[in-house]
């Protein structure tokens, strides 16, 4: 896998597809975020590269970062799709003001994510008409309520928030550069009807894409080009990719079905470009269409086995473990999104909350509250003892289960302590060593860290 640096030399230096191959580099961004890895690129390297600007046909340009930022210029004005993650935003939009050719006539937010919004003070003018979906008004409503639920959540996983946030806050003069507060926008498009408008000569159509990256996604249309812009949520971060449906850093629901329906409506579209909202661009119509159909039969698959799999009495953690993808599709990369975590997701959201196995899970008790009394009847160091032969023999799972009952019990143990760092340290090695996932490897570093900390107090 290229990393992003690398990718994007690779586009810009070897891209026959591009009518032009003129590149404008801003200011880097300095933060030490080098061993946080995400989607199909190091993180880092899309957090601390220096913007880039890319002319990708005669009217239409790009600038590279956390999220791209992409500028479509017409005669009687210009659309801005996405405007960036708030501490890149200032160098995205630098570049793209130098390359305007009128005044900025629509904002289009595939999502409303961060890294959707941070431009937006940046770019718009008077004027200027902010087009998102209703279903992209309503996420950034439901995470408005729930900003105090997700941000310590976010933080948990993205170590380098603090230190971003700090940077973003100076660059912006803004105190919070990260708001949760939801926009207002000025075109509100019906997801179910979508919504079509002309500008300058050019046909735009605002298509409804739920999929890998929020339930809330949308893309940007241009039929008479075959030109698709998918923001970040339809596709993930590389493509073709494994859609991160089951976040581990908790998210709206996202629904395998709608996801298998938008890659069905990216397949009848048939488009020759795919402009990604992180990442590469796409622009060989070959590659394109079988990435989307591998993308299609593996979601359909996942879901065929899960309904089997409930059908014959199998519970979650029966299917979460059981399930894969065939030896066709097992290199598909699953950096961002896991199968395991998509089947864990979509059979919450059947409402297969109760397996029909153990009475106690009819009751809103957590197993964990009598782990003190098992440890205290056993003995701790028995306990410990049997958790170092599960870890000996490669049993990851079970030995952290029984080190964790140890810390429920005493939560000050030194031998216990000490034992949970080797076992999370066994677990980042073999999460390295497979899909890589980023919010895997980046949760067993903070619980790395946590626990490293409480042996020095």
């Amino acid at each position: 896998m290229l990393t992003s640096t690398r990718l994007f030399r690779a586009m810009l230096l070897g891209a026959p597809f591009l009518l032009f191959a003129t590149t404008t580099q801003a200011t880097e961004v300095d933060l030490d975020t080098s061993d946080v890895k995400a989607g199909g690129t190091p993180m880092a390297n899309l957090i601390r590269i220096p913007p880039e600007r890319v002319q990708v046909t005669d009217n239409i340009y790009f600038v590279s970062g956390l999220a791209n930022v992409f500028l479509v210029n017409t005669p009687d004005g210009s659309i801005v799709i996405d405007t960036g993650f708030a501490h890149q935003a200032p160098a995205q939009m630098a570049l793209l003001k130098e390359v305007l050719t009128g005044p900025v006539k629509y904002i289009f937010l595939p999502q409303g994510q961060h890294d959707d919004i941070g431009g937006i003070p940046l770019i718009a003018e008077e004027g200027t008409q902010i087009i998102m979906t209703r279903n992209t008004m309503e996420y950034m409503e439901q995470r408005a309520k729930a900003k105090a639920f997700l941000a310590p959540r976010y933080a948990a996983l993205y170590s380098w928030a603090p230190q971003l946030q700090q940077k973003a806050s100076a660059r912006t003069k803004k105190a919070n550069p990260f708001p949760y507060e939801p926009i207002t926008p000025d075109v509100l498009v019906e997801d179910e009807t979508g919504y079509k408008f002309t500008l300058g000569g050019m046909q735009f159509e605002v298509i409804s894409l739920p999929g890998a990256e929020g339930i809330n996604s949308a893309g940007l249309w241009l039929p008479k080009e075959k030109i698709l812009f998918t923001g970040g949520g339809s596709v993930g971060p590389d493509f073709p990719m494994w859609p991160n449906i089951g976040t581990v850093r908790s998210d709206r629901n996202r629904i395998l079905t709608k996801y298998i329906d938008t890659i069905n409506t990216m397949i009848e579209l048939e488009p020759e470009m795919l402009l990604t909202g992180q990442n590469h661009l796409v622009t060989d119509k070959d590659e394109i269409m079988a990435g989307l159909l591998l993308l299609r039969d593996a979601a359909v698959h996942v879901h065929d086995q899960i309904w089997e799999g409930l059908s014959s009495g199998k519970d979650v953690y029966e299917l979460a473990r059981e399930i894969k993808l065939p030896e066709s599709m097992a290199g598909l990369n699953q950096q961002h999104g896991r199968v395991e975590w998509t089947v864990r997701e979509t059979v919450a959201q059947t409402g297969a909350w109760f397996p029909y196995r153990y009475t106690s899970e009819l009751y809103p008790y957590r197993p964990h509250e009598i782990y003190p009394e098992l440890v205290k009847m056993a003995g701790e160091k028995n306990v410990l003892a049997s958790a170092r032969k599960m870890l000996k023999e490669g049993e990851l799972e079970k030995a952290l289960m029984m080190v964790e009952a140890i810390l429920e019990a005493n939560n000050t143990s030194k031998p216990a302590l000490e034992f949970q760092i080797d076992v999370l340290q066994a677990l980042l090695t073999r999460a390295k060593a497979t899909y890589n996932t980023f919010s895997e490897v980046a949760w067993l570093q903070g619980q790395i860290g946590l626990a490293q900390s409480k042996l020095t107090h």
